[in-house]
This record gives structure tokens, C-alpha cells and sequence, in this order.
């Protein structure tokens, strides 16, 4: 998680390496944007006769997601019913949609979800919302918004994205609307909050927080 150069050189000098300790190595890679090297390791992996499972999958298409890898993730999608009989769960098509969200493939990521052989949660719903904001799609963006707000989420984060789509184009009536809908249900908005280590200290700040210890300085030296 803190990046994965030592985490390759504690695992290259494991003596004996089980499914776990192959699929952090995955979910490092994935998390770190390293989508070339977690195909390299999964790749390994199976080389060496070691079986995967949904939790590999899980590592190997988010990594092929944040990197852009639309085929080989397409592959490695279709291998777990197909080569290895693991039906692949909600989480798994989610890194789908976000992959095919990503690389701009917005239609084929809501057909993928209309094929879901389970009721799509608002999650796999919101990767497309979020792929709809990076692409400005705002007509698709506003139907997706809508069903994920039929299922009376009181997360922001899906009024906060159609915020932005309608706010890339302009729109500013229209995410007046949003915030009024916002109010209307009771749903707010999480505050954003950042952590920084100094001196062995770790330190987190609030969005609008006034309470922390060292405040009248922060504000001192902003200025």
C-alpha cells in the first residue's frame, strides 16, 4: 500500500508463498497503478501451479482498470467462469464497468450492468456515474443518477458527481436542482478530510474543522 518496490523484495525472498501472499502482491500492484507488472504476476502465479480465486480476480481486474487494460481484463473476466468455474460476483463486474468506464466504452459498461445476473447494487451504478463525469456524457449521467437515486441511497457522492457533470457544461440551474433534491432527502455531504505525518505525528484536517489543537498557526501561516 505505501508503494510496492519493497513489498516485491519481501516477496521475492519468501521461502514459501501461498494464494494470500500473491494476491496482496496483486492488490499492491492494483492500488498502485501498476496494471503491466500485476498481469507479469498473475501470470507467475499461475506458472508456478498456483490456483486463483475471486480475490485474485478481484486484484488482477482492478489493476487492468486503473491502467487501462480493456482487453486483458475482458480476458482475465471471461477466464474465471470459463477456465476456472468462479462465478464472478458484484465487485468483479464493477471493476468491469469501471474499466469500460475509463477507457470511454460507456454503452458497453451499462449493458454490462443490465446483464448482471444479480440486482446491481448503487456502487456498480456509481462507477458508471463516475466514468459519465469524465467523459461529460451528460444524458447517460442523468439516467444512471436517477436509478441510483430510486434506490433511497443517502450517500452524497452520486449527487455530488451529477453535480459536476451538470458543472463541466455550465449548467448552474441545474445543480442548484441537485442540491435542492440534497436537502430535500436529508442527504449531506461528507466532509473531505487529509492526513500528513510530520515527525512520527500524524495529523488530520477536516474540511471547515476549527477544533484542532494547533488551528490559530495553521491559519497564521496559510496567510
Amino acid at each position: 500500500k505505501c508503494g510496492c518496490e519493497d513489498g516485491f523484495s519481501v516477496f521475492e525472498e519468501m521461502a514459501e508463498r501461498d494464494i494470500v501472499t500473491w494476491n496482496a502482491v496483486l492488490a499492491g500492484c492494483a492500488q498502485n497503478g501498476l496494471g503491466n507488472e500485476a498481469v507479469k504476476t498473475f501470470e507467475k502465479m499461475k506458472a508456478e501451479g498456483l490456483v486463483p480465486n475471486q480475490i485474485s480476480f478481484l486484484g488482477i481486474l482492478c489493476a487492468c482498470s486503473h491502467s487501462g487494460l480493456v482487453d486483458e481484463g475482458w480476458s482475465y473476466f471471461n477466464s474465471m467462469s470459463h477456465d476456472y468455474g468462479i462465478m464472478p460476483l458484484i465487485h468483479h463486474y464493477t471493476c468491469m464497468v469501471d474499466l469500460l468506464g475509463r477507457a470511454g466504452r460507456l454503452s458497453e459498461a451499462e449493458s454490462l450492468i443490465e446483464n448482471v445476473p444479480v440486482e446491481p447494487d448503487f456502487v456498480i451504478w456509481e462507477a458508471l456515474l463516475a466514468a459519465c463525469r469524465i467523459h461529460r456524457n451528460i444524458k447517460l449521467g442523468q439516467r444512471v443518477a436517477e436509478r441510483i437515486f430510486q434506490m433511497g441511497t443517502q450517500k452524497s457522492g452520486s449527487y455530488v458527481l451529477l453535480s459536476n457533470i451538470y458543472a463541466s457544461q455550465g449548467m448552474w440551474d441545474k445543480i442548484e436542482a441537485v442540491r435542492k433534491l440534497m436537502l430535500d432527502r436529508g442527504v449531506t455531504k461528507e466532509p473531505a478530510i487529509s492526513w500528513i505525518q510530520i515527525k512520527s505525528k500524524l495529523h488530520s484536517f477536516l474540511t471547515g474543522d476549527k477544533t484542532h489543537d494547533q488551528i490559530e498557526e495553521i491559519k497564521s501561516a496559510l496567510k
